[in-house]
């Protein structure tokens, strides 16, 4: 019997679809440029947040992941990741107590910034007799969470004397970074940011302790990070998929992994389509508009819960009634976190449709 192959086109729209070859090759460049400046690749999850995906890069010699929150790290373990890290401060005994339980069964480190932090993870890990591995979190320059200099050796030896903690190493966020469009003036953030680091390591080698890890990074500035002896462990995430404010930073759009598929449901005139899929289907947090994926004449302009508006920037624009347009999103990681499902597809024809695991996980 002949088998059916399910294509794109027997999707109702609006979906999102991601192509399996670029989603590997994408892995494999990451882990080539971490391989070859002989640095350990923790690629977040909070981009995919499917544990099979953090899977794959864990074979292609990822040695974890990231996540940003308690349930995020459930449901990676729960889907076979034995090793991952919070980088992201942790506050609350119904959290802590979380991840001290699942301490006894995959490695699992957290990053602090106050004696609070460290107090209520050794008291989760003494009470379940599991061990959680602890970062310090330094504020390199985004001012967001992290410790200033002076506090940075005083939490590491309170680390030390904790019950069922032990330090890992260093985390340092550089979002700042990400900023500029010009990789000149983002090397420049990220030497700054370089410089407190550094700063950060000797205040706490002054007590005697040693950070094996040093981990930084994020897509946009990890080349840069992976120059420096220093630095041990890298950690991307939107790479994985890509998206338009990674091309903005010199991603080629062959390298977007994932788009939206939507229909034109209205053509008011000449210059004008409306498309099926607004507000609640594109992530809006940057204030950017997706971009169409065609190289046609038109732009989006205005999305509302369920329309985005589309004007041709010259003249007629060529879309039309029930024609499909795709779309790549602005950024990756919370227009992943609006969908429950994605496609996989070898080009037109799709693989799987997999729930998206860690979808809405937010504590």
């Amino acid at each position: 019997m002949e088998q059916c192959v399910l294509r794109k086109t027997d999707l109702d729209t609006p979906f999102i679809a991601a192509d399996l070859d670029t989603i590997k090759g994408n892995i494999t460049k990451m882990q080539s440029l971490a391989s070859s400046h002989r640095k350990k690749l923790r690629p977040h999850s909070k981009t995919h947040k499917l544990p099979s995906v953090a899977l794959w890069q864990i074979e292609a010699g990822a040695v974890g992941v990231c996540v940003q929150k308690t349930s995020e790290a459930e449901v990676m373990v729960n889907g076979g990741v034995g090793d991952v890290f919070v980088s992201n401060e942790v506050i609350g005994s119904q959290k802590t107590d979380r991840l001290a339980n699942l301490a006894s069964s995959a490695k699992v480190s957290v990053a602090v910034d106050s004696k609070l932090g460290v107090q209520q993870l050794s008291q989760s890990a003494k009470t379940k007799g599991t061990e959680i591995g602890i970062y310090l979190d330094v504020d390199v320059g985004m001012h967001r969470c992290g410790l200033k200099s002076g506090d940075i050796a005083k939490l590491a030896e309170l680390v030390s004397k904790s019950a069922n903690l032990h330090l890992v190493g260093i985390m340092g966020y550089d979002g700042h970074s990400f900023r500029p469009l010009d990789n000149s003036e983002r090397r420049k953030i990220v030497n700054e940011s370089r410089a407190i680091l550094q700063s950060a390591i000797k205040e706490v080698r002054s007590t005697g302790l040693e950070p094996d890890v040093i981990s930084v990074g994020g897509t946009p500035s990890t080349p840069i990070w992976a120059e420096f002896d220093e630095i041990t462990e890298l950690q991307p995430g939107a790479y994985v998929y890509n998206d338009v404010m990674q091309m903005e930073r010199g991603t080629p759009k062959a390298d977007c992994a994932v788009t939206l598929t939507g229909t034109v449901m209205s053509k008011p005139s000449a210059d004008q389509v409306v498309v099926d899929a607004g507000s609640k289907s594109f992530a809006f947090d940057f204030g950017r508009y997706p971009s169409p994926v065609e190289d046609g004449n038109f732009d989006v302009v205005g999305l509302s819960e369920e329309h985005a508006v589309l004007k041709s920037k010259k003249g007629a624009i060529g879309a039309e009634l029930a024609d499909r347009l795709d779309f790549i999103p602005y950024h990756i990681c919370p227009f992943i976190d609006l969908w429950d499902a994605i496609q996989f597809c070898h080009g037109d024809e799709i693989v799987s449709s997999l729930s998206i695991a860690a979808r809405g996980a937010r504590t």
